[in-house]
């Protein structure tokens, strides 16, 4: 909740800069005397900060996507870690929800599940509702791997009914009820079903799963 009001009041700091800003020269015109010029360099902020900024920020974000691509892609965790961290201007004024989610996938490939975890959980609380069921899906996978089976189940079921992740959400149902002994034989059937279709780090948790209970 506390992040909600936060971005509601950002939003409403932006609306409210050209009404308080033509309020400052109103003061600076007619309580200071200011010459025409003065004024016309006080508006420069403007275009500055509604156009070249916003251009600018997209510029940053597109090249940081497509590295981020790239390096993942290859398996450079370590290095994308570091660039990840060189990228100041984009953890400081980018989409923190976004930024915040990769972060939480570099921590997962690596192994370092609490990071991720810490990560994506401070993701969703930035994050506007037509990005949260992906972060909340990746955040259950890594519950799941850090044993907490209740909170992942929890998560889960909690995803819409329409939600693009409910059948991978299926899957990661079925190997909770393995892992606890939980209907272990229509559990069991529908992994080995699974495996076949399944990709990356889901098919690698079935297997594991099959090899293990």
């Amino acid at each position: 909740m506390a992040s909600s009001k936060k971005g509601g009041l950002k939003i409403e700091w932006r609306r409210g800069l050209i009404p308080l800003s033509l309020l400052a020269m109103f003061i600076l015109r007619f309580g200071f005397g200011a010459p025409i010029w003065v004024l016309a360099v006080f508006t420069l902020w403007i275009p500055l900060y509604y156009i070249l900024y916003p251009k600018y920020l997209r510029k940053r974000w597109t090249q940081f996507e497509k590295e981020f691509a790239y390096r993942f892609q290859k398996g450079d965790h370590k290095g994308l870690l570091e660039y990840y961290r060189d990228q100041w201007f984009l953890r400081k004024f980018g989409p923190q929800a976004e930024m915040l989610g990769k972060l939480g996938l570099v921590y997962s490939a690596m192994g370092k599940y609490r990071e991720a975890e810490h990560a994506l959980e401070r993701a969703i609380d930035r994050a506007p509702a037509a990005q949260k069921d992906k972060l909340f899906f990746n955040l259950a996978n890594i519950k799941y791997e850090l044993g907490k089976y209740e909170d992942a189940e929890q998560i889960y079921k909690a995803l819409r009914a329409n939600s693009p992740y409910r059948h991978s959400a299926k899957t990661q149902l079925a190997l909770i009820n393995l892992r606890q002994g939980k209907q272990v034989d229509q559990a069991r059937g529908f992994l080995e079903q699974e495996r076949e279709r399944a990709r990356g780090s889901q098919k690698q948790r079935i297997e594991r799963a099959l090899a293990e209970c």
